[in-house]
């Protein structure tokens, strides 16, 4: 009797202990259109990542991650909701109202579907988004719903509805939208303020935090102050601009990781990084708005918008010391986007909804160093444009390590097994007609659980209002003969800041012109930009 009533109180204390173990804290820090060769960890011969690569040092680099859409809206929707975002008739990017509805597409993300930020708010965690959105449209005509209707408890957001990311901020002044050089250059140390103060003041005792950390880099407009470049002197363009916003996304990174240190948070912070996509096709004109975008998939085939390896297979680097090995390379291990949520369900102790189907998997075991091999299938379906040579395919699948791409009427297909051939060049589809034959049938059938895309509707042409007079083009050379006060053919800031009638970012707008960056615009600088 006595031995029993030991074990019962020794078992009793076990439980006690379990339930006592704080629940880890998450941050989820989500990159945009960066390569999975972005990394001097992933053997970039330039960059300096020196945070990033820290990040891997301190834990596990999955190799083999794959995200569930070669472009943004679709792939951050199978990270929240843990399903393929067809589910959701999200197949491109949100846009305005007209484009959403001719690609068959809601203007937002429903939230009322299961979320992981709602279920993490839900258990109990203290929820937050810093940094891009686009989980809805743009546009005066669309109204989208604020990102504290998907279970966040704090936001400040970048292409998306809500405050503004820029919003109580050291850098506010330099707001401005996706394709303005200033906002693409200070929109992520914004977001990293908010995430920094948003960690100082959890009360992580009776509140984990779970936050997104989503940054600007490197999808266009790629930008960076003479400031940011300082660590790139002697390199040429455009790679100097693309490495120096690498660098400067890696350095609030950095950021965030040393006051998790400070406050002892590290311990019992899951770390996730990614990207949503694989690097943006450049464009070989200075004057390209892509011309900056060269990012590298690190020998990988195709890129953003492509169903090859290098549009879908991007960096995932996980820490959580004393669960996830520390050092370790993982390059087996096939983990998807769609595996976020019952993934950290899994590891915060969350449970899953009941009614809830996941197109992912529990991978948790694979988090920790197991062995891990994946139980199901993969599926993609691209319905975007295929203006690359490489985005043609329209569906894939994955099975272990053979990949398959076909066009939706089947006249194309393609196979490959990537444990022998990463890069997508030995095409095996006359090889091996069985595995063909049964893939192809795999596609078609999962094609039959997606519900039907709604078929693009008519938009009716807006009324042209009527043709405004075209304003004339700013006589550069009176306002410098005004504006220079002491006629010395020299504008000084102060000199052209006083001449504004606006001025909003007028010493970012005085530092586009001052090519030489001298801090004075010549004559020719300012007439001639």
């Amino acid at each position: 009797m006595k031995i029993c009533l030991i074990l019962v109180a020794a078992f009793a204390m076990l439980n006690a202990s379990f339930a006592a173990e704080p629940r880890p804290n998450i941050l989820f820090i989500y990159a945009d259109d960066w390569g999975w060769g972005d990394l001097a960890c992933h053997g970039h011969p330039h960059l300096k990542t020196p945070n990033l690569d820290r990040l891997a040092k301190e834990g596990t680099d999955f190799q083999q991650f794959v995200v569930c859409n070669p472009v943004c809206s679709p792939s951050r929707t199978a990270i929240v909701t843990g399903q393929y975002p067809a589910r959701h008739l999200v197949h491109q990017h949100f846009a305005g109202h007209a484009e959403n509805v001719a690609r068959g597409m809601p203007d937002w993300l429903d939230p009322k579907a299961t979320l992981l930020p709602r279920l993490m708010k839900e258990a109990g965690y203290a929820t937050a988004h810093y940094g891009k959105w686009h989980l809805s449209g743009g546009g005066r005509d669309i109204d989208a719903p604020l990102p504290a209707e998907y279970g966040y408890d704090d936001a400040a957001v970048w292409t998306g509805p809500g405050r503004s990311v820029f919003e109580g901020t050291s850098v506010e002044r330099q707001a401005g939208d996706a394709h303005d050089k200033s906002g693409a250059s200070f929109q992520t140390i914004a977001a990293a303020e908010h995430v920094l103060r948003f960690v100082r003041q959890a009360d992580v005792e009776k509140k984990p935090f779970y936050i997104n950390f989503w940054l600007h880099e490197t999808h266009h407009l790629v930008a960076a102050t003479e400031e940011q470049k300082a660590p790139y002197p002697d390199t040429a363009e455009p790679q100097r601009t693309y490495y120096s916003a690498v660098t400067r996304a890696d350095a609030q990174v950095g950021r965030v990781l040393a006051l998790l240190d400070e406050l002892k948070l590290a311990e019992n912070t899951i770390v996730i990084f990614s990207s949503d996509n694989g690097p943006e096709n450049s464009q070989p004109r200075p004057t390209d708005k892509l011309y900056h975008s060269v990012g590298t998939t690190g020998g990988l085939r195709g890129r953003k918008r492509s169903l090859y390896m290098g549009g879908v297979n991007v960096p995932f680097i996980v820490r959580w010391p004393g669960h996830v090995p520390k050092g370790r390379v993982d390059k087996t291990s096939v983990i998807a986007g769609v595996d976020m949520l019952p993934t950290l369900l899994a590891a915060t102790g969350v449970a899953t909804p009941a009614g809830y189907q996941s197109d992912g998997l529990n991978v948790l075991a694979a988090f920790q160093g197991e062995p891990f091999t994946r139980s199901q299938p993969l599926f993609w379906e691209w319905r975007g444009p295929n203006a690359q040579a490489a985005d043609w395919p329209q569906l894939a699948m994955r099975q272990g390590f053979h990949s398959l791409v076909m066009n939706y009427e089947g006249s194309r297909t393609e196979l490959y097994d990537l444990s022998k051939d990463c890069a997508q060049e030995n095409d095996l589809v006359t090889a091996d007609p069985e595995r063909v034959a049964t893939m192809t049938a795999a596609i078609r059938d999962w094609q039959k659980t997606l519900p039907v895309p709604t078929p693009p509707v008519p938009v009716a042409p807006r009324k042209k209002p009527p043709t405004a007079p075209a304003k004339p083009a700013p006589d550069r050379a009176a306002a410098f003969k005004k504006w220079d006060k002491n006629a010395d053919s020299i504008l000084t800031l102060e000199e052209y800041t006083e001449g504004l009638s606006k001025k909003e970012n007028a010493e970012q707008r005085f530092k586009n012109f001052d090519k030489n960056q001298d801090g004075r615009l010549s004559r020719e600088e300012f007439v001639n930009p």
